[in-house]
């Protein structure tokens, strides 16, 4: 009879007592941080880095199918820390309650307007800080550059001149505080690295891989998230072993 009833008590929770059903809470509003990937988007050296090959369609087979190949690092995809840390975690290792984290957005778009080679320093956290309270540990960082309004335009996106990329980044000091003293789960950003584009080094990631920190990068509509307040989902294909993967990437607003 106890057994029953848990049952009927668990049942209660989804379905009603009264028989009436009634739908489990959930997030008023979900914001796509992600592009789709197609052959045509950026690649970090311009070589095509996707492609998809129907192998079956409906008015033919009765069902519709197809085979990707695509780069670990392509398109809106997360950085595993295994990606520059020797015996960091990869994408199949990084703990599930680190994918689903509270978030906070800082912007910084008013000043890579101007900068293509932008960098956010420590000042641009504290700032951040300052109005909106102290970025919690582990937390997902999320910079908005504006940068996603250029994709999929590579020329435009990547900045690439004289074999220099220009795009905007982070600074090794600034990841360096979220790191090591914000303790944050993850980074992320609009841009196709957390490292600035003329980096050749990747400092940005040498700090906080070594700290098992992943990355978001190629992120989009970052402009349309409050300051905080809200939860990411981080859901990445699992590569058994992979320094990285395309990545569905989705906000949820209370």
């Amino acid at each position: 009879m106890k057994a029953l009833t848990r049952i009927v008590l668990a049942g209660c929770l989804f379905v009603g007592c009264g028989g009436r059903q009634t739908a489990p809470p959930r997030a008023e509003r979900v914001v796509d941080l992600g592009h789709a990937l197609a052959a045509t988007d950026p690649s970090w050296d311009g070589a095509p880095a996707f492609a998809r090959t129907v192998v079956a369609a409906i008015d033919k087979d009765g069902y519709s199918a197809g085979k990707i190949e695509v780069e670990e690092h392509f398109g809106t995809h997360l950085d595993a820390p295994a990606h520059f840390s020797p015996g960091g975690w990869t994408v199949d290792t990084i703990p599930a309650d680190r994918l689903l984290r509270p978030a906070v957005v800082i912007d910084v778009t008013a000043k890579t307007a101007p900068d293509a080679d932008y960098r956010v320093a420590p000042s641009d956290l504290q700032a951040f800080e300052s109005a909106h309270g102290m970025i919690a540990e582990g937390s997902l960082v999320l910079i908005s550059t504006g940068w996603d309004r250029f994709w999929p335009d590579r020329a435009k996106y990547m900045g690439e001149a004289n074999g220099v990329k220009h795009f905007p980044g982070l600074s090794a000091e600034a990841v360096s505080m979220l790191a090591k003293e914000r303790r944050v789960a993850a980074i992320g950003i609009d841009t196709a690295s957390i490292d600035y584009g003329p980096s050749t080094a990747f400092e940005a990631h040498h700090v906080s891989m070594a700290l098992n920190v992943y990355h978001i990068e190629n992120a989009a509509n970052l402009g349309q998230l409050p300051a905080s307040g809200f939860r990411v989902v981080v859901a990445p294909i699992k590569i058994a072993g992979g320094s990285g993967g395309p990545t569905r990437v989705l906000a949820l607003l209370p």
